[in-house]
């Protein structure tokens, strides 16, 4: 080994200096907007804090007793219960974690949906619109007739509840809460 090695030079002309300053720009801001993508998708809290009412069911006979299985020529009575939540989080900056007291009453509409052992609709029925206050609950029933033809298996029952603007002027999906019953 020589007393001479300068190592290795590497020259950059203008060109070059300005084809590598472009591609760290172009794959600094590409790197930054997927970043920023991720996080805005993230949901802060469970689905069940983003809903201003909450919705509970399950099926019964003609008699009122709480029943599972149920014979074709028979009727399923659906029982479905509206509670409103005192409360409600939303996804905002710049904490993603805003809070809204519900205060006052709120309108809403229940649909309810019985869906056939393929996922087919089979039966369903809405209520007129209905108000709760803060913390306040409403039960409503709906009776489904089962035909003769209709076919065995797991049907699948569907409470949708949609509920007014809220107090920030925004608009939710429904909250659904789904059970279950057969059909012999």
């Amino acid at each position: 080994m020589s007393t001479n090695d300068e190592g290795i030079v590497v020259t950059i002309d203008a060109k070059r200096l300005i084809a590598i300053t472009i591609l760290a720009v172009i794959t600094i801001s590409t790197l930054y907007s997927y970043i920023i993508a991720l996080f805005a998708f993230v949901a802060p809290w469970p689905d069940t804090y983003l809903y201003p009412f909450d919705a509970s069911g399950d099926t019964y006979d003609t008699s009122n007793n709480e029943e599972d299985e149920f014979s074709k020529g028979s009727t399923v009575r659906v029982k479905a219960t509206v509670e409103k939540a005192i409360g409600y989080y939303t996804n905002k900056p710049p904490d993603y974690t805003s809070y809204t007291s519900i205060s006052g009453s709120s309108s809403y509409r229940v649909f309810i949906q019985i869906n056939d052992p393929d996922n087919n609709p089979y039966k369903s029925c809405y209520t007129t619109t209905g108000s709760l206050i803060q913390g306040g609950s409403e039960e409503y029933t709906a009776n489904f007739y089962i035909d003769s033809g209709a076919a065995a298996g797991t049907y699948r029952v569907d409470v949708l509840v949609w509920s007014d603007k809220l107090p920030d002027g925004s608009s939710l999906t429904p909250t659904v809460e789904s059970f279950y019953f057969e059909v012999t």
